[in-house]
């Protein structure tokens, strides 16, 4: 595919000239004479004088603007500078986020003034926006009654322009500060599959340079289901991009990375059932380099397209897949590689180090990973996270989380047992305290197993709760122990915690509790006991993803002998035990 270049020179360049000096207008000791006019080229004469009467030129040295003149009449005949090094910057044209017309030119130059001499510069300006030009093929016009394209920084009425077949082939845009791609939405009515509408991306886009889009359909096999893929081709030179809606012929189908996790991965077969029909049809999957298969029966999604999952694979390595229609292979085979997995430190609440009079649950090699509320609690003499050596579900010791009742002067509160990825930051007061939530974390488990005994306590303290909790927590109610893992790509800098834990809670302000419905959470569940469970008992937390297609950033699991803990509301006679906690990678993957 032709790779195209194209630097569209405006040809606006502005060139400072300089007359000779003589006795009787001869510079100032230590200055230099620059005298200046504009010339233009490839540009019709309206243009020119359109740009030169608007274009704004700036002249920098070290410490910054030192002139600006709007307009080339502004500039003075004769301009006299210091000796040293300088920047000229010209500006022209009108800017806009996205458009048909409006451009707009940069160029910068240095230049050095030398005392009683004259200097001459020569600044080339070029197109300052990001060009794109959308071009749809005759196959487009062929197979579909309607259709369109939208390209801009942001798909918005304001950031992206509409192409079709009458509008203009070329616009112009601007991109917000730190937007770096085009993003492109065709849409359409196929003749015959109806509907259809596709996104993508054009990474790494620079001003100056133009970006060719052209939408192709080539048309293809199974005759009954139209399965599109997009082929887009980048260089780092300008980019001349092909986008073909095409059908994939009878053969495994290219799997998305979305479909790949751990250990399973959904894999799809198109098949011309005209030619093979519906019977018979299957995925054949192996390690790469090994000899056996394994033939997995596929499920029919729809007209010629099947699918199968295959399941106990091994975490990052790749397999070769391949159809199986009655028995015989069709097609070549294709692969994809499984995702890794990653492990809870100190699952087993087996390493334990006191350090400055309250005990803390590390991970092994005395890298802290879990918290805990003692250092809050402490302000009273109390401990309401310790290890446990009495009882266990696996190895030596257990996390014991104890609510305690906090009494100092006229303070008359309950503190829950808490246990938490993450890290203790701060009390707040005699009111509460501030924790960050999550560490770092990039897998994608479908649930966590975790072993806990409770004692349930009535509720001893009542200071409200959401308005979303329907269960009775009045004083006498019983309470209820709280168990529950989060996968998101919480941002520090908007939650308010670190990069290593980045959702900060403080309990004296109920908007910064953690909201398992914000949009940065990516799967959750949750264990809610309101009773007692007086022996080990294990259970399995599945994960609700709501989005199988964006991988976290952190993970955050939060213990509690209090569901109502961070309102102040519970029982200090409740206690918690957890311990053996297990990320679990299987096919099983819940979504909303």
């Amino acid at each position: 595919m032709k790779k195209i270049i194209t630097y569209i020179a405006l040809g606006l360049a502005v060139v400072f000239g300089a007359t000779s000096c003589n006795q009787d207008n001869a510079p100032a000791e230590g200055k230099g004479e620059l005298s200046l006019k504009v010339m233009f080229n490839d540009q019709t004469r309206a243009t020119a004088e359109e740009l030169a009467a608007d274009c704004t030129i700036n002249i920098y040295n070290s410490e910054g603007l030192i002139r600006t003149y709007k307009g080339i009449d502004a500039v003075p005949a004769t301009m006299w500078l210091t000796t040293g090094e300088y920047r000229c910057d010209v500006l022209a044209g009108t800017e806009s986020a996205a458009s048909f017309t409006d451009k707009t030119y940069k160029g910068s130059k240095s230049f050095t003034i030398s005392a009683g001499a004259t200097t001459a510069i020569s600044v080339e300006c070029r197109i300052n926006n990001v060009i794109a030009a959308v071009a749809f093929d005759a196959t487009i016009a062929d197979q579909f009654s309607s259709y369109e394209a939208v390209v801009g920084g942001e798909l918005t009425d304001d950031k992206a322009l509409t192409f079709n077949n009458s509008t203009a082939s070329t616009g112009y845009f601007t991109l917000a500060k730190g937007v770096t791609a085009l993003q492109w939405q065709f849409s359409g009515t196929h003749v015959k599959y109806g509907a259809f509408s596709k996104t993508g991306t054009i990474e790494g886009v620079e001003k100056g340079k133009k970006y060719n889009l052209t939408f192709t359909y080539t048309k293809g096999t199974p005759e009954g289901n139209l399965v599109f893929d997009i082929a887009v081709v980048k260089t780092t030179e300008d980019i001349d991009d092909n986008i073909i809606f095409e059908a994939d012929p009878t053969g495994v189908a290219a799997v998305g990375k979305w479909e790949v996790w751990a250990t399973h991965a959904t894999l799809k077969a198109n098949v011309s059932e005209s030619e093979f029909g519906s019977e018979g049809i299957a995925i054949q999957v192996r390690a790469q380099g090994t000899e056996e298969w394994t033939v997995i029966d596929a499920t029919k999604m729809g007209d010629n397209l099947f699918s199968v999952v295959a399941s106990g694979l091994a975490p990052e390595t790749t397999y070769e897949y391949q159809l199986v229609v009655n028995g015989e292979a069709v097609g070549s085979s294709k692969t994809f590689k499984t995702d890794h997995i990653a492990t809870i430190p100190n699952a087993g609440m087996e390493d334990w180090n006191s350090g400055e009079g309250w005990p803390m649950p590390y991970a092994t090699g005395g890298t802290s990973w879990w918290g805990n509320g003692n250092k809050a609690a402490d302000m009273a003499g109390l401990v309401i996270s310790e290890s446990d050596a009495s009882t266990y579900a696996e190895g030596t010791k257990s996390a014991k989380l104890s609510g305690k009742r906090i009494q100092i002067l006229s303070i008359d509160k309950v503190a829950p047992g808490n246990l938490f990825s993450g890290s203790f930051v701060a009390t707040v007061g005699t009111k509460g305290g501030k924790v960050n939530f999550g560490r770092p974390f990039t897998a994608r488990p479908s649930a966590m197993k975790v072993a806990y005994k409770y004692t349930c306590g009535a509720i001893t303290h009542n200071e409200g709760g959401p308005s979303n909790d329907p269960t009775p927590h009045a004083v006498g109610d019983p309470d209820r122990c709280h168990i529950y893992i989060a996968l998101g790509d919480w941002d520090y800098k908007t939650f308010g915690g670190s990069s290593e834990s980045p959702v900060q809670v403080n309990t004296t302000d109920v908007s910064t509790l953690f909201d398992p419905n914000n949009d940065a959470v990516i799967a959750y569940g949750e264990l809610v006991k309101g009773e007692s469970v007086s022996e080990w008992t294990e259970e399995v937390i599945r994960l609700k993803y709501k989005d199988t297609e964006r991988r976290p950033t952190h993970i955050i699991i939060s213990c509690s002998s209090s569901k109502l803990g961070d309102y102040l509301t519970g029982s200090y006679n409740s206690v918690l035990w957890v311990d053996d906690f297990e990320l679990i990678y299987d096919e099983n993957v819940v979504t909303e």
